[in-house]
């Protein structure tokens, strides 16, 4: 245990010529969602409203920055930088940001515009360590987002903005991938409004099953919860009842405003086990 001291004591960098030379220790900026809207919709991105936090992430070191100037890009253009709030030195600080804030910083936006949020940081002797470098790459470490409720920066997204009346239109989809193969693709199919983010089909094929009810959330993702289609005699067997539920999340099920398409995923069990999942996706009659 001596010996270990002494090696380690008597280290230096021509000993270990890998450790690289103009370290510079910094305290980094984190960065939240607090509330408001997780999206910018684009039927009306000027009604988007979001408040963030700004936070150190090493909240009891010593080190600290003279403050952080606050600044947004929009679609990864560094040398577009704007500044959201400048000289924060309190932390947290909470900020809020429009939609028509954005509007006023960088004009017209359009679905898959994104907008990222980060602090540039100022040091005590003058020196600025950006956001976002204009050569691209991470302004802190690699590793530095993947530390344990790190958050360097965040994002704000358009997407098409979703209103159930305006989606639903006369009800009428087609079905464009069925892989339980029940209703059969290139059926017509009603879905109808339960409230303003809930939607149904009813299982036409066959008649004592329920209504698939999905859910959109403020994303545009879609969720099944689990409940029960019927009991599994309709088809012969005798395992019970029947259930669905969205699984893959929100890359497997969401709707597409804009096209007028739903994407889900949808799991099919019993007690006694699983089916397997399956893809459902239908698309708006026009």
């Amino acid at each position: 245990m001596l010996l270990t001291m002494i090696v380690v004591g008597a280290c230096r960098k021509s000993d270990n010529p890998a450790m690289p030379d103009g370290i510079v220790y910094l305290n980094q900026p984190n960065i939240k969602k607090e509330s408001g809207d997780i999206a910018i919709k684009s039927n009306d991105p000027s009604a988007f409203s979001a408040k963030f936090s700004v936070d150190l992430y090493f909240k009891d070191s010593e080190i600290k920055p003279k403050y952080l100037d606050i600044v947004v890009v929009k679609n990864g253009n560094a040398k577009n930088a704007k500044v959201i709030k400048k000289e924060v030195s309190t932390y947290p600080t909470q900020i809020d940001l429009k939609g028509s804030d954005l509007i006023s910083m960088f004009g017209q936006i359009a679905v898959g515009d994104n907008f990222d949020i980060g602090a540039n940081y100022i040091t005590n002797d003058g020196k600025t360590y950006v956001a976002f470098p204009l050569g691209g790459g991470l302004p802190y470490g690699s590793t530095v987002a993947t530390q344990p409720d790190s958050s360097p920066t965040i994002r704000f997204s358009c997407i098409c903005g979703f209103d159930m009346d305006t989606f639903l239109g006369d009800g009428k989809f087609r079905i464009t991938a069925d892989g339980w193969a029940d209703f059969g693709v290139g059926t017509v199919v009603v879905i109808k409004k339960v409230d303003a983010t809930t939607m149904s089909i009813d299982y036409t094929p066959i008649s004592s099953f329920k209504p698939i009810i999905i859910k959109v959330n403020a994303d545009n993702t879609a969720n099944v919860a689990k409940q029960i289609l019927g009991d599994t005699k309709e088809y012969g067997e005798a395992y019970g009842n029947l259930s669905i539920a969205s699984t893959g999340g929100g890359i497997s099920n969401y709707v597409n405003p804009c096209a007028g398409k739903i994407a889900l995923f949808l799991s099919y069990t019993v007690s006694a086990g699983s089916f397997g999942n399956n893809a459902f996706e239908l698309e708006k009659v026009k």
